[in-house]
């Protein structure tokens, strides 16, 4: 009984801070004053470059007159018109969602745009200034198709990509449910409204709300083909009977329109739905889209959402130059070259040692495994300009090739590696290497393989954290076998199992087409992703010693519940030393830099806890 009162008080106090830390996030985000959003700030398209004729006359395209400006985070719409006042201009948010990031646009006399150029980038309250250049979708032309036991859609058999990153094999792991995918393209075919309409084999798919950049409206839908064709890749309805199969399918995706009908978007445009995207809880973003200025203001849009613990992967290019283009070429982007059908790097891709990672894109000219049809990327998408009619497509292009690593990251988020960095190293290690040849050529770490990633993050990751809790629990054993209370002892096994890593082994002992539910296969400590999506994984409401330590002032007064608590504790003090050591997760609303330490200091609490409860079963 020694140890209750400190029990109780340890419970009280951690409990009080995991609240305050994991309700931090659910303030609503303020927008940016409407009447200092842009308007009408497209227009005429030049070449020219704004240093003036020099030695470089023409450059990248860009909007005419039109400069970017990302300020210091955080501003104040006053001190951003002050900004403006100095250099005199007129700076407006980009949109509605830019107040945080201070993301501003504002039109500039081209005769002015070099002096202009000049004196933003020397005030100090200014991040990066440059033109608004435009990026465009990396697609080739597309090849039309005339309308296995599982999946049962029809035209899988023309999806020999999908095959090459063996996602069948993965599904049993991870289906990529509570996942998010945010497709930052020309829009998505996802619902009926006016002449747009969802597509056919989109109808199980789920989405989550999503902006469009370019007409200023909440629908993002698609008026070029390019995007709606990308997220089937992410996430087609599969196994609905009708159509082609997605990498992970049970994944939602959040439809983002920064390109227009003709396939092109503003810097400006990109960079905002790169920071919407991340602060809306998408775990994986989708860039298939690119050009070739290293931008500072997509950089840093880039580096944001890695901050904020989204995976970034991007199309490497269609110019078949020896480097990818941006922002795949942003060290915190994973950049992907294009396969075709012999996993042989296509004739159009970017190529280099720059590369991170190579997937299926495409060759819409060759039929290498006769199967009657082009060896391109299928998927069910509107017919290219026509969004009132739709088709099966192939399509190649990095941009075809880039989805297929999207969708992975999402199948691994939804096991639980939600850390970028983390996602982004497992993907490599877990690839079908080509050796050092394959990396200087532009295969990166090699070709991803779905299967072996997904194994890993299953079923080794999750015998790493129930090694770890069967180590920590050896210390309550130990406590019950000095009393002799070896029959208690008995009940620790179930609540290390429930803390540390669940029935991670369901899919080896049970085998089936589909993941098990996570409560089967996941630790508590992860069960936040079922209950509050993956984008609110390692919440302190879960990733503390709050729910041992609440569990155990419910046993007190039971001796005998005692031990199954203990392993409770012990399974926690695993599951958090063990994310720790591959920081596969980052705490939420704590620093980044301290999120290791928290997983350290919360798994000793466990330990400690874990010892005191099998010091004290009877």
């Amino acid at each position: 009984m020694k140890h209750h009162r400190l029990i109780i008080r340890l419970g009280t106090a951690l409990a009080g801070l995991a609240l305050l830390t994991g309700l931090g996030g659910l303030a609503p985000e303020p927008t940016a004053p409407q009447d200092m959003v842009k308007v009408g700030m497209d227009g005429p398209i030049t070449c020219a470059d704004p240093d003036g004729p020099g030695p470089l006359p023409e450059g990248p395209p860009r909007l005419e007159g039109v400069l970017v400006v990302d300020l210091v985070d955080g501003l104040t719409p006053g001190q951003v018109a002050a900004v403006g006042e100095r250099h005199g201009l007129e700076l407006r948010y980009n949109s509605p969602y830019s107040l945080a990031g201070a993301l501003t646009v504002a039109r500039v006399p081209e005769a002015r745009m070099a002096s202009v150029l000049e004196s933003l980038l020397a005030d100090p309250e200014v991040q990066a200034a440059e033109p608004d250049y435009l990026f465009q979708s990396m697609q080739m032309p597309p090849v039309s198709l005339e309308t296995s036991r599982f999946p049962d859609d029809p035209l899988y058999k023309y999806q020999w990509h999908m095959e090459q990153i063996r996602v069948r094999q993965a599904w049993p792991w991870s289906t990529g449910r509570h996942a998010v995918v945010a497709v930052i393209d020309t829009g998505v075919a996802w619902t009926d409204h006016e002449r747009f309409h969802r597509v056919e084999d989109l109808e199980g798919t789920r989405f989550v709300p999503g902006y469009d950049f370019v007409n200023r409206n909440h629908y993002a839908l698609d008026d070029h083909a390019h995007g709606t064709h990308v997220a089937g890749t992410v996430a087609q309805t599969t196994h609905n009977g009708k159509g082609v199969a997605g990498v992970a399918f049970d994944a939602a995706i959040m439809p983002i329109k920064v390109l227009s009908a003709r396939g092109f978007g503003s810097l400006a445009d990109i960079a905002d739905g790169i920071r919407f995207a991340a602060d809306r809880g998408a775990n994986v973003i989708n860039l298939s889209l690119g050009g070739p200025v290293p931008s500072s203001v997509l950089g840093d849009a880039v580096r944001y959402a890695n901050r904020r613990g989204t995976l970034v992967v991007a199309a490497a290019g269609n110019e078949s130059r020896p480097r990818p283009s941006y922002p795949a070429a942003f060290p915190e982007s994973l950049s992907v070259s294009a396969l075709d059908f012999q996993e042989e790097l296509t004739f159009y891709t970017n190529h280099g040692p720059d590369i991170d990672l190579a997937a299926p894109g495409g060759d819409t000219r060759a039929d290498r495994n006769g199967d009657g049809k082009p060896d391109g990327v299928l998927q069910n998408t509107i017919l290219v300009g026509k969004p009132e009619k739709e088709d099966y497509l192939f399509f190649q292009g990095t941009s075809m090739a880039a989805p297929h690593v999207a969708g992975a990251g999402a199948l691994l988020a939804s096991q639980g590696v939600t850390s970028p960095n983390a996602a982004r190293a497992l993907l490599k290690a877990t690839a079908r290497s080509k050796g050092a040849d394959g990396k200087a050529r532009g295969f990166g770490a090699g070709v991803l393989d779905v299967e072996r990633a997904t194994w890993r993050a299953g079923f080794v990751y999750g015998a790493g954290r129930l090694v770890l809790a069967g180590m920590a629990g050896l210390l309550a054993l130990a406590a019950l076998a000095r009393r002799g209370r070896w029959l208690q002892a008995q009940f620790m096994w179930p609540g290390l199992l429930l803390g540390s890593s669940g029935a991670f082994f369901l899919p080896l002992l049970m085998p089936r087409d589909v993941a098990f539910s996570p409560f089967l296969t996941l630790g508590i400590p992860a069960w936040d992703i079922p209950l509050l999506g993956a984008a609110a994984h390692a919440n302190p409401l879960f990733y503390s010693c709050l729910i041992p330590m609440a569990a155990s002032m419910l046993v007190i007064e039971r001796p005998f519940l005692r031990a199954l608590v203990a392993g409770l504790a012990a399974g926690f003090a695993g599951h958090f030393l063990f994310e720790a050591l591959v920081g596969s997760v980052q705490v939420q609303y704590i620093p980044a830099f301290l999120s290791r330490l928290w997983l350290v200091g919360h798994g000793l609490l466990c330990l400690f806890l874990s010892q005191v409860l099998g010091e004290e079963a009877q």
